[in-house]
C-alpha cells in the first residue's frame, strides 16, 4: 500500500524546488532534513515509531516488555549506541546493516555485540542499524518499532545518532520516567522531533515505583506543559514493566490500530506534517532576503548593520562565550578531585581484603611475588576505576551545566537575531532548536609504579620468601593506600584535561551553529532589487505546491 500517485508527485516537486531554494540561498542546514524526508517518502512499507527519551528511561526494557521477549541488551549505563529496528516477521531474525551498505545476519544472543556501548564502542564496528523480525509483533504488522540511543548521555555519537533520526520517523513513543517531571531538556527533545512527526503518544515509565496521587500529579502536570508548548493535546499513557503488564500492552498496542485501518492517510499525514515544516522553514529564510531586496543599496547596507549589530557580531560573540566556558573550567579540577575523593576508603578497603586473599596463593621468589604483586594491583585498581567510571556523573554533570548554559545562550543569539529582523523588516524567524552534543570521555589509563625504588627484587636469592615471606606481604600491603592516591590524582587530572577539552568543544559547536546563521543571514541581506521578482516566484512556487498537496 502506498500513498496515492497524484500526492506523491507533488511530494517530489515540493522536495525538488526545496532542495534547490536550499541551494541557491545557501541554507545548508535544511539539505540533510530534504535528503530525509525524499527518503522516509520512498520508503513507506513500515511505520517507523521511535521510543524516544533521556537516556536510562528504559527505552530497551520497555521493547522488551512490549515484546514479551528480552530481545535487546540492558544494562545500569546507557547501553543502546546505534539504531535498533523490530518488526514482525514469521521467525526470528536478526542482521546488521553496516556504513558500507554490506549485510551480516547474526543470532539474537549475539545483538549486544553490535548494538552496545560496550560490545560495540563509539560505533567501532561500523554499524548502520540493526534489524530484528519476530513473530511476537504479529498484531503490528503495519508498524516498525525503533529503538534509540538516549539523548543527553555524555556520549556524543549516540545523541547523533538518535536526532540524525529524527526525519526518518514516522510516530513517536516517548518516555519519561514517573520518578520525576518532565525535564527542559525533555520538552526541547519533543519540540525537536515534533517538527517530524505529530504522531506523538508520551509513556510514563516504572510507574510501579510511584503513588496512585504521584501519577496523576506528574500526568497532569506533563498535559499542561504540552498544552502550553504545543497548543495541542498528546494522549498519556502510563507503563510498568513489574505490575499490570499486560494491561499496558494493550493500551499501547491500540495505538497503532488505526494503523491497520488507515494506514495510507496516517502515513500521509506525517509526510504532510514533515513538508510543511520544511516548508515554513524555508519560506521564512527566503521572506528575509525578498524584504531585504526591496531595499535600496544604501538602505540595505544601514538594515544589515542594525539587525546584524554589534551584540551578534562574531567577534562579541565569541568572547561571551570564552568568559562563559573559562569559568566552568575554573570549578573542574576542584569539582572533580573533590568527587574522587568522596571513594578513596572504599577503594582501599576493598583491595586490602582482596590482596590478603591474593597472596596466600602466590608463589615464587621475590621477583616472581613482586610481578604478581604489581600484575594484581593494575588489574584490580584498574576494575575499581572503571567501576567508578561507570557510573561516574561528575564530568556528565558539568559538562550538562555548560550544554545546558550554551543552549540558553544560542535561544538568546537568535530570539536577538529574531527581534531585530521583526523590528527592521517585520519578519519573525521561524523558531528552531540546535542541538549541542557531547562526546564521550575516554577514561584515563591505570599507572602502577615499581614496588621498589631500586631493582631490590633482583636480588631475590638473598630474601629467601621461605623466611621473608611475611616481610614482604606487609610491604606490598602498604603500597595499596599510595597507589590509590596516586591513581585518584591521575584521574583527576585526566578528567579535568577531557572535562575542559569537551567543553571547549561544546564551544565551538555553538560558535559554528551561529556562525553559520550569521553567513546565511549576511547572504539573505544582500540580495538586491534585480531579484525581488526572482524569490518572490520561488517563494509563491513552493507555496502553491504545497496547497495542492
Amino acid at each position: 500500500m502506498t500513498v496515492e500517485n497524484n500526492e506523491l508527485i507533488r511530494l517530489k516537486e515540493i522536495l525538488q524546488e526545496s532542495q534547490m531554494a536550499c541551494e541557491d540561498f545557501g541554507l545548508n542546514s535544511l539539505q540533510s532534513t530534504v535528503r530525509s524526508i525524499g527518503s522516509f517518502a520512498e520508503q513507506n512499507r513500515y511505520i517507523d515509531f521511535a521510543v524516544l527519551g533521556q537516556f536510562k528511561v528504559g527505552k530497551s526494557a520497555f521493547l522488551n516488555s512490549l515484546t514479551g521477549k528480552a530481545l535487546l541488551p540492558m544494562g545500569s549505563i546507557p547501553v543502546t549506541s546505534v539504531i535498533t529496528r523490530l518488526r514482525f516477521g514469521p521467525r526470528e531474525r536478526t542482521w546488521v546493516t553496516f556504513l558500507n551498505n554490506s549485510m551480516r545476519e547474526i543470532k539474537i544472543e549475539d545483538i549486544e555485540q553490535y548494538v552496545s556501548e560496550t560490545g560495540n564502542s563509539e560505533n567501532h564496528k561500523q554499524v548502520l542499524l540493526v534489524d530484528i523480525e519476530t513473530p511476537l509483533l504479529a498484531d503490528i504488522k503495519e508498524t516498525r518499532l525503533v529503538d534509540t540511543p538516549g539523548i543527553g548521555s555524555v556520549w556524543r555519537h549516540n545523541t547523533e545518532t538518535t536526532t540524525g533520526w529524527f526525519p526518518e520517523t514516522g510516530g513517536v513513543l516517548f518516555l519519561i520516567s514517573a520518578e520525576r517531571p518532565i525535564s527542559e531538556g525533555e520538552l526541547s527533545l519533543l519540540q525537536e522531533v515534533y517538527r517530524y512527526s505529530p504522531e506523538i503518544t508520551m509513556v510514563i515509565t516504572k510507574t510501579d515505583l510511584s503513588s496512585e496521587e504521584k501519577l496523576k500529579e506528574i500526568e497532569s502536570f506533563t498535559a499542561e506543559v504540552i498544552k502550553r508548548t504545543f497548543d495541542r493535546d498528546f494522549p498519556i499513557l502510563r507503563y510498568s514493566a513489574l505490575q499490570n503488564t499486560g494491561y499496558y500492552n494493550r493500551q499501547i498496542k491500540n495505538i497503532f490500530q488505526p494503523l491497520t485501518l488507515n494506514r495510507d492517510q496516517v502515513f500521509a499525514r506525517i509526510l504532510r506534517h514533515k513538508k510543511r515544516n520544511l516548508v515554513e522553514s524555508i519560506i521564512s529564510y527566503l521572506d528575509i532576503a525578498y524584504q531585504a531586496s526591496l531595499k535600496a543599496d544604501l538602505e540595505r547596507s544601514q538594515v544589515k548593520k542594525v539587525i546584524l549589530g554589534e551584540h551578534l557580531n562574531f567577534g562579541f560573540v565569541r568572547r561571551e562565550l570564552l568568559l562563559i566556558i573559562n569559568s566552568y573550567k575554573e570549578k573542574t579540577r576542584e569539582s572533580i578531585r573533590e568527587y574522587l575523593a568522596t571513594f578513596s576508603s572504599d577503594i582501599e578497603s576493598r583491595l586490602t581484603k582482596e590482596y590478603d586473599e591474593a597472596f596466600a596463593s602466590w608463589q615464587g621468589n621475590l621477583y616472581q611475588i613482586t610481578r604478581q604483586f604489581e600484575d594484581w594491583l593494575k588489574q584490580s585498581l584498574g576494575e575499581q576505576l572503571r567501576e567508578i567510571m561507570l557510573e561516574e556523573e561528575k564530568t556528565f554533570e558539568l559538562l550538562k551545566a555548560v550544554q545546558k548554559h550554551l543552549a540558553f545562550y544560542l535561544r538568546s543569539f537568535r530570539e536577538r537575531l529574531s527581534s531585530n529582523l521583526e523590528r527592521v523588516l517585520g519578519i519573525k524567524m521561524k523558531p528552531e532548536n540546535w542541538d549541542i552534543a557531547l562526546n564521550k570521555i575516554r577514561n584515563p589509563d591505570i599507572s602502577i609504579s615499581r614496588s621498589f625504588d631500586f631493582h631490590l627484587d633482583m636480588l631475590w636469592f638473598l630474601f629467601p620468601m621461605i623466611i621473608f615471606r611475611n616481610v614482604f606481604r606487609k610491604f606490598f600491603k602498604k603500597q595499596i593506600p599510595k597507589e590509590v592516591e596516586k591513581n585518584l590524582h591521575r584521574l583527576t587530572s585526566g578528567l579535568t584535561q577531557r572535562t575542559n577539552r569537551e567543553m571547549d568543544q561544546l564551544m565551538s559547536q555553538s560558535l559554528a551553529y551561529m556562525n553559520e546563521e550569521l553567513q546565511v543571514m549576511e547572504r539573505l541581506l544582500s540580495e538586491n532589487q534585480e531579484n525581488s521578482e526572482y524569490i518572490l516566484g520561488r517563494m509563491n512556487k513552493i507555496k502553491d505546491i504545497f496547497k495542492t498537496i
